[in-house]
């Protein structure tokens, strides 16, 4: 006698733990037994460079590194200029897909406040080699000179507050690709047009990781750091959560023997750090060496930064960043747009260069 024997829903119980979600967390015993182990190696790693630590504060405190800052009396009154960029990519079979996009923020303070944006957007494909995504990056970086160009055209502004260092953007590593010339030429004419309309333009770094204050500590007092000790890592340890400033210093290009930028154009980049917030970390902000009036500039950033005091950072710019950011649901719609339309021209070019890769068809994302 022929026997159904097809398990039956009824017979099977389902346990959350089935759920391709929970295996995120899964195995959980083994997590725990390896966190336990290495969270006293990892401590006591750390705990090594407290000597270390220690004895650089006492070789440096006393050397005048810190300054107070001196808040402003007065409110803000100029036309001033905020650019950022964002950036997508996708990356297909034969071609990577990219977005950028890139938005300027005109604040004119002499006006009540008046406000308008100056915005760009670009999409394309790019081949692969192994500079794809440095590739886009200088695409965005070139469109965010663009816009800080036309907004200075258009508006004249007074400053122009760029996200990002101008001394990482002017000494970026070269490499070998068509973008690489286009992003250096569309810099220097911003630097050029600035200085020709007598414009502050400043970079102001959100998140700083690097160690150029503390290369300029170690070339001066010989001193060698801990490998984990950042910038941001010797202010917190010098000066804590308070509001400061850092003495000016000019960073050492590794690329570069002087700053000549161009023929045209010599420049280097004069630094400081500043905390405008109690709370919040330390911002990174370097100017041309033509610029004469850092001291207003760090007080226009301290009353600019003054709507969190964790954040510590331009309001404005950050409106600008929020305005160019691509999401994943834009760059996916963009992306599916454009192959759509593509594999109904030529479905060749579809089911070769940009087709799906492997990892899009994965069963559980």
């Amino acid at each position: 006698m022929w026997v159904d024997r097809t398990p039956s829903i009824k017979m099977y119980r389902y346990k959350k733990t089935d759920s391709p979600y929970y295996n995120n967390m899964g195995h959980f015993s083994i997590w725990l037994d390896k966190y336990k182990s290495c969270r006293d190696r990892i401590s006591d790693d750390l705990g090594n460079y407290k000597l270390q630590i220690d004895r650089i504060k006492d070789k440096i405190s006393d050397k005048g590194l810190i300054l107070p800052l001196k808040l402003p009396r007065k409110g803000i009154k100029a036309r001033m200029c905020f650019v950022d960029g964002g950036e997508g990519i996708r990356e297909l079979l034969g071609a990577a897909i990219y977005f950028i996009r890139a938005s300027g923020l005109i604040l004119d303070k002499n006006l009540g406040n008046s406000e308008e944006f100056i915005r760009d957007l670009d999409l394309n494909i790019l081949d692969y080699d192994e500079y794809t995504k440095e590739r886009v990056e200088l695409l965005r970086g070139a469109m965010e000179f663009d816009v800080a160009l036309k907004c200075i055209e258009e508006h004249n502004p007074d400053y122009v507050f760029l996200d990002g260092s101008l001394y990482v953007n002017s000494r970026k590593k070269p490499i070998e690709c068509d973008e690489y010339p286009i992003y250096r030429k569309k810099f220097v004419r911003l630097l050029k047009l600035c200085k020709k309309n007598s414009v502050h333009v400043l970079g102001v770094s959100e998140d700083s990781k690097s160690r150029l204050f503390a290369n300029y500590l170690a070339i001066k007092y010989d001193i060698k750091f801990p490998r984990f000790m950042t910038d941001s890592c010797i202010l917190r340890i010098l000066e804590g959560e308070g509001m400061y400033r850092t003495v000016e210093f000019t960073p050492q290009s590794r690329f570069e023997s002087d700053d000549k930028l161009t023929s045209t154009l010599i420049a280097s980049f004069p630094t400081i750090y500043v905390q405008p917030t109690h709370l919040s970390n330390p911002l990174r902000v370097d100017v041309p060496d033509w610029e004469r009036d850092f001291d207003k500039i760090i007080s226009l950033i301290v009353q600019l930064s003054k709507g969190s005091k964790q954040y510590g950072y331009p309001l404005p710019l950050y409106l600008a960043h929020l305005d160019a950011r691509i999401g994943k649901k834009q760059a996916d719609w963009c992306a599916q747009q454009l192959i759509h339309h593509i594999s109904k021209k030529d479905i060749d070019l579809y089911n070769t260069v940009l087709h799906e890769t492997r990892r899009g068809f994965r069963p559980m994302k």
